[in-house]
């Protein structure tokens, strides 16, 4: 779902940027359809928020320039759980956000979500517990801050958020 989350709001990115250009609101409905195929056939429907519903039944490019944003921050979440499970080999330095092509590719190299599952492996503790000490001291370095060193906060942030699941599975996401 996270995956489906930062493809939509790339896609929606893409759309404001152009202004509302027909061709790239024609390309990104079709791209909507394909992702409501895919929540559909892999049964991720029922586990949606109602925001999350909203967004995705929303017509290509109507979405808040805030759900954009949101959508754009999540995909360090996103990368880091690709990371901690091996998808990705490793993470980018603080103040380099994950490159949505990376993305991609972590999760379409596979070609099923039964392949994509199979193949990842947790990292050892060790390594989740070493790169949250280090999104921890990031997070707390950067809260808050705006300008130029919103952006190192703003990673951080999602960073550490990952990492904390990975390391108290059962608490809820925040």
């Amino acid at each position: 779902m996270l995956y489906a989350l930062t493809r939509r709001g790339a896609i929606e990115l893409v759309v404001s940027d152009s202004g509302g250009d027909p061709a790239r609101v024609a390309a990104a409905e079709r791209a909507r359809v394909e992702t409501d195929r895919w929540l559909e056939r892999e049964s991720i429907l029922p586990s949606l928020t109602g925001v999350e519903h909203q967004l995705f039944e929303a017509s290509s490019g109507t979405w808040p320039t805030e759900a954009i944003a949101d959508a754009m921050w999540r995909k360090e979440s996103l990368g880091v759980l690709l990371w901690a499970l091996e998808h990705l080999a490793e993470l980018p330095v603080y103040g380099q956000e994950f490159e949505q092509q990376a993305l991609d590719e972590g999760i379409t190299r596979y070609g099923s979500v039964s392949s994509f599952r199979e193949e990842g492996r947790l990292r050892p503790p060790e390594q989740i517990d070493a790169a949250w000490i280090e999104a921890d001291a990031w997070f707390g370095v950067t809260d808050g801050r705006t300008g130029d060193d919103a952006t190192v906060a703003s990673i951080s942030a999602e960073r550490f958020r990952a990492l904390s699941w990975l390391r108290d599975r059962d608490a809820a996401p925040a």
